[in-house]
């Protein structure tokens, strides 16, 4: 007998009861008809979670069990990140979340399932991935892994250390007028700033001028560009469409009732990267950016799939991901520095030493250079620490199970079961972290005994495995020179109105408040200048 033997024998016992009333009653058997209907649903979902399915020896909380619908409120509501760390530290490292769903959250399972094995890697979960306007995946939603292994071959060489010392001079450029900005903000009486915003103008500029050539001139302007604003405000539509999609057979139903203003906004974002992109394209231009790297081979105007040995894209293929890497490549960075900022800023002698490591190693702001910032010991331990304290992408990345199932912490999981580690869950768990919620860079020093038995494999916030963040590099060197020329130049102190700005909301992104803090320039005669003596 099958499992789903049971079910059967209740349908056909159902139907047959079903039939004869119909016979007897008339068209107003159908309402309670629907209710039996309704009622034999919810007890075959039951009696199959907890007696038949393969998932059934997980622990969880038996309504998550049951439906998608309880992780999907906690995903809307806003708060998922700390229902799952509270979900593990309830159930352990290994949790059912939904009727084919399990979270985990050990170094192993982030190896199991995320890194490579023999037959190829874990899929990607295709309705966990919001699909591009145009339809045509990008680097990060594409389930196909020659598609993905084309792609990113194309792209990695914008990536290479190569590239990276060809773009430090863009970059350095416009960190350094990130500091001119700031100094005339608090010549003019403005000494308290935002922050946040500030690292959102810095990020977005430089990707913008690598992925299209033009700058968004956020920084010029002291403001974000309309279309990146419009790209934080629609995250929480984004969050609701991506719980539509867990549920097919209502979907179509959802979209009606998805407001045309949403539709309306989505469109806009990705017709203006499209037009950046035709722009760069016709422009010819030879730099080393993010373009030159896709466009070396040619690009193609079919609308097919290439092979992977094949070195080309489409021009629709490179529209998708020049829209998802000016998120993926500004974002990501602007809020590890906003975090880093505030824990910085909150934790004093934190800051007392990374500034003491900054000010002597560098006597004048020329010598700060991509390679010289990344020796910082001290540094690199507080990067690290604000990635596992604040990590950019703060959920999961969503796996499937391949034919035949695979072991996954040491469990055997079911194939088509879908699978992911969620980031802030496994990095502020107690079973990985000595003193999980506080700010402690002293942990990746390697000289305390109180975090001999951290588990830092943990920390993945970039992924691992052949999908790996192409730009971990490139964001490394970027992050490490805005902060070193940050606290070179200025003293930081946090507002009060920011005190507790972590307490933050997750649609995707982090919903992030304006981050308040006053700085004093250390140089305040100075001109405009990178060569200003310490």
């Amino acid at each position: 007998m099958t499992p789903h033997y049971p079910a059967c024998v209740l349908w056909t016992s159902f139907t047959s009861n079903l039939t004869m009333s119909w016979a007897t009653s008339g068209p107003s058997f159908w309402g309670a008809a629907a209710g039996s209907l309704f009622l034999l649903w919810i007890s075959y979902s039951v009696i199959y979670a907890f007696c038949w399915s393969p998932l059934r020896h997980f622990p969880g909380p038996k309504l998550w069990a049951i439906s998608r619908i309880p992780s999907n409120i906690s995903v809307l509501r806003g708060y998922n990140h700390l229902d799952m760390l509270a979900l593990h530290q309830k159930y352990g490292p290994i949790l059912r979340i939904s009727p084919d769903e399990l979270a985990f959250n050990t170094a192993q399972a982030f190896r199991d399932i995320y890194g490579p094995r023999p037959g190829g890697c874990f899929p990607k979960n295709r309705s966990h991935y919001i699909a591009p306007v145009n339809g045509v995946d990008h680097l990060v939603c594409a389930i196909d892994d020659a598609t993905h292994a084309r792609q990113r071959r194309l792209l990695s060489h914008a990536f290479s250390e190569k590239a990276l010392r060809e773009q430090e001079g863009l970059i350095t450029g416009y960190v350094d007028t990130l500091i001119t900005k700031l100094r005339s903000e608090i010549r003019h009486g403005m000494s308290i700033v935002d922050i946040k915003s500030w690292m959102n103008f810095t990020t977005f500029d430089i990707t913008g001028d690598l992925m299209f050539g033009e700058s968004f001139d956020c920084l010029k302007d002291s403001q974000l560009h309309p279309w990146i604003g419009l790209i934080f405000k629609s995250m929480k539509a984004l969050a609701y469409i991506g719980a539509a999609n867990q549920f097919p057979l209502l979907k179509g139903v959802l979209d009606l009732f998805m407001p045309r203003e949403v539709k309306r906004v989505g469109q806009e974002h990705f017709d203006l990267s499209s037009q950046k992109v035709d722009r760069r394209l016709e422009s010819n231009m030879s730099r080393p950016d993010f373009m030159s790297a896709i466009i070396q081979h040619g690009i193609s105007e079919a609308k097919g799939q290439y092979r992977e040995s094949e070195r080309i894209m489409t021009r629709a293929e490179i529209h998708s991901n020049g829209f998802i890497l000016i998120v993926a490549g500004s974002e990501t960075s602007a809020t590890l520095l906003s975090g880093c900022l505030f824990y910085l800023c909150s934790t004093p002698h934190v800051m007392s030493q990374l500034v003491a490591e900054i000010r002597s190693t560098f006597k004048k702001e020329s010598d700060m250079t991509f390679r010289s910032v990344e020796d910082l010991k001290y540094m690199n331990a507080v990067i690290e620490e604000s990635l596992r304290m604040y990590p950019p992408f703060v959920t999961s990345l969503s796996r499937v199970v391949p034919k035949g199932g695979a072991i996954v912490n040491g469990h055997f999981v079911h194939e088509d079961t879908t699978v992911a580690c969620h980031h802030y869950a496994s990095y502020h768990s107690e079973s990985n972290f000595a003193f999980p919620d506080k700010f402690m860079p002293e942990r990746w020093l390697g000289s305390d005994p109180v975090f001999e038995n951290d588990k830092k494999d943990v920390l993945q916030p970039f992924s691992l495995g052949p999908r790996v963040c192409l730009g971990k590099h490139l964001a490394n060197c970027e992050i490490c020179l805005i902060l070193c020329k940050l606290l070179f130049h200025f003293d930081m102190t946090l507002c009060p109105e920011s005190t507790n700005w972590v307490d933050q909301k997750v649609f995707f992104l982090w919903d992030k408040p304006a981050l308040m803090v006053k700085l004093q320039d250390r140089f305040p005669d100075a001109g405009v200048s990178s060569s200003q003596e310490a």
